[in-house]
């Protein structure tokens, strides 16, 4: 049979059509069959990532309990559970695990204080966070309004602090998104952006002196584990002493730390620290476990908050994952 030149053009060209239609489903066949097997192999390191971490928080808190234990009111910033980065193997990888003491940090939530199924103003504590915006350079009036804000976002009423904003004034007719106080303790830093005022003070000034966790007793710091750098910190807690004093003490500061509040300041009798605005402590309840788990896939981090507290339980307040 003859066929023309025309037809076998328009042969050649359905067959290459059919071919490329043909390869065009292949591919997407198989970009659906590489994504499907992306995603099982996802959901399987979720379901693992999870049990890895929450095997090695029990580990570490019973690790939390041994040492607060053996060593009682006793926790210096040398010590290898402050320092050492605990590593574990897990399926094509591995996870690594480090335990931060958080007690220095000013407690959002300890502004206030239960007092017979009532909330009332932490005197000592609201004292300290004047301090540390004095020392910010941050006036006066935007460290009221920050005070005053938290505690109408926690305490229950709708009625505003002369400082403070409740409902009323985070729905004026010129606030857009609107926004509600949350009649309830912080339970993540994030949720001081609520605040108008945290704009003004500056979020990294936020994020590097305070933090959030859910309980309001008496807040205590380890003066055993104040760090370089922290000299502001330290500062906020006494009501004559200055950073550069404060960085001169941590610089000073045995690496075996101090047992007893006598000794501590007859170590630094040439300082002035005037009233303490917060308990001194020499151990910790309060840690941050911070755990990596690596394979040869994915990556994902755990952030887990402990409260060694009096029941010696190791409670956990807060738990955040990222990656999974």
């Amino acid at each position: 049979m003859y066929i023309s030149n025309k037809n076998k053009g328009v042969v050649l060209l359905s067959v290459l059509m059919v071919i490329l239609l043909l390869s065009s489903i292949a591919a997407y066949l198989g970009n659906k069959y590489f994504i499907s097997l992306k995603r099982f192999a996802y959901l399987e390191y979720q379901t693992h990532a999870i049990n890895y971490y929450r095997g090695v928080e029990s580990i570490s808190i019973n690790r939390i309990k041994e040492e607060i234990d053996a060593n009682k009111k006793y926790l210096p910033r040398n010590h290898p559970l402050l320092n050492d980065t605990f590593s574990y193997e897990a399926n094509n990888g591995f996870i690594k695990t480090t335990v931060k003491d958080i007690s220095n940090c000013i407690n959002v939530n300890s502004l206030v204080r239960l007092e017979n199924n009532q909330l009332k103003d932490n005197s000592e504590n609201i004292k300290r966070v004047k301090k540390l915006f004095d020392l910010l350079q941050i006036d006066e009036i935007y460290a009221n309004e920050f005070i005053d804000q938290a505690i109408d976002w926690i305490d229950k009423d709708s009625d505003p602090r002369p400082y403070g904003l409740e409902d009323y004034y985070y729905t004026g007719p010129l606030v857009n998104p609107k926004h509600y106080s949350g009649m309830r303790y912080f339970y993540d830093l994030n949720e001081l952006k609520s605040l108008p005022v945290s704009r003004i003070i500056g979020w990294n000034h936020i994020v590097e002196n305070f933090c959030a966790l859910p309980i309001t007793e008496r807040s205590y710091i380890n003066i055993n584990t104040f760090k370089k750098g922290e000299g502001i910190m330290l500062a906020s807690a006494f009501e004559e002493l200055s950073i550069d004093d404060a960085e001169y003490v941590i610089f000073n500061m045995p690496e075996e730390g101090f047992d007893e509040l006598n000794t501590f300041f007859n170590n630094f009798s040439n300082i002035d620290f005037g009233d303490v605005y917060t308990d001194i402590n020499f151990s910790t309840n309060k840690f941050l476990l911070v755990s990596e788990l690596i394979t040869d896939e994915f990556n994902s981090k755990s952030q887990i908050t402990i409260y060694y507290g009096n029941n010696k339980n190791g409670d956990i307040l807060a738990r955040t994952y990222n990656g999974i």
